[in-house]
């Protein structure tokens, strides 16, 4: 059976290239298409009925280092009891905060294609179990060892097929087959305003009160360079940034007398020399923190803010109070 689950997939994959680059989707249960955006985040704007192809274009259209907001965009569509929401070059459902409020309606599930492809389930509001490929310390999954024993999609899985077969996982936890009508048909369309990703209330309170960000909460248009510089070092230290060049780069962020324009071409140059290596349409943790630290380098206090929060923010790894700091930081630079 899985041979066929495994075929199916492969071919849809191979046919819209984005699902295994840079999209996300995920499945609950609850009904109401306008509650599940809400769970994505508290402000949703609806944007009508827009199929994948309208969703990507609407991204590609809309530059991340322009002065627009890169709001993420989900695809809502109700199927068989189950609501499937599709992010085109997204990942909010991977956010623990999000998992959790997608789950209330009992259980949610999400696969998010790229170059680390990575699968999530939860149950009932409880802690999501995160599943990446070829991880070091793989997590148990005894709840779904009975769906999962013919499918290569465990953290210790190799493989060119794990992300076919996380898709067949999730076709069997919800009996859903994704297919060629879910990504031609036109679906309710969210902007998604801001978003619920990765952070849940515990963990903000006590970030909030840190002297650093506190200083910034109180007075966030004049302490930009100073979120510009937060968000780099966070996205560093994520990524495991490392050598001397990032030690001069992360130094220059906060003080930028030593912000040169030959630094910040060795940077670019870096950040460029990681992109080559990831899928098209999909940047890695290492990418993302190089263009967050590039961006932080920016003259402008303003988007030098705005750069650095958005590439840290597209960075997957992270303890939740890593998470909750840059989206404390994110917040604070898009604020006009």
């Amino acid at each position: 059976m899985a041979g066929e689950e495994l075929d199916h997939y492969q071919e849809l994959l191979d046919i819209y290239f984005d699902l295994r680059a840079a999209t996300c989707v995920s499945w609950t249960r609850i009904p109401d298409v306008t509650k599940v955006a809400s769970c994505f985040g508290p402000i949703v704007e609806p944007v009508g009925r827009w199929t994948f192809s309208d969703a990507s274009d609407y991204r590609d259209q809309h530059d991340p280092s322009s002065d627009e907001d890169q709001d993420p965009i989900v695809l809502l569509a109700a199927r068989s009891g189950w609501t499937i929401a599709i992010e085109p070059q997204g990942r909010e459902a991977t956010g623990v905060e999000v998992m959790r409020r997608l789950s209330a309606g009992g259980e949610a599930f999400c696969v998010l294609g790229s170059g680390s492809p990575e699968w999530h389930y939860c149950r009932a509001g409880g802690e999501p179990l995160r599943v990446k490929q070829l991880t070091d310390d793989p997590p148990a999954i005894h709840v779904l060892d009975s769906l999962i024993a013919d499918l290569p999609c465990r953290g210790e899985s190799p493989g060119d097929q794990w992300l076919e077969a996380a898709y067949a996982l999730a076709e069997r936890i919800t009996g859903v087959r994704l297919g060629h009508d879910d990504l031609t048909e036109p679906h309710a369309g969210y902007i998604i305003r801001n978003s619920h990703r990765d952070v849940s209330p515990q963990h903000l309170q006590p970030v909030a009160m840190d002297p650093e960000i506190a200083e910034i909460l109180a007075d966030p248009h004049g302490h930009r360079r100073k979120t510009a510089e937060l968000c780099a070092r966070a996205a560093a230290e994520i990524a495991n940034l490392e050598g001397s060049l990032i030690h001069d780069a992360l130094a220059a962020a906060e003080d930028l007398r030593r912000n040169t324009p030959e630094l910040r071409k060795q940077v670019q140059e870096l950040a460029l020399q990681s992109a080559r290596k990831d899928l098209p349409g999909d940047s890695s943790d290492r990418t993302a923190a190089l263009h967050a630290l590039l961006g932080s380098l920016d003259p402008n206090d303003r988007q030098a803010a705005r750069l650095a929060s958005h590439w840290a923010a597209q960075i997957t790894g992270g303890n939740p109070d890593q998470r909750a700091r840059l989206s404390i930081l994110q917040r604070c630079a898009a604020l006009d």
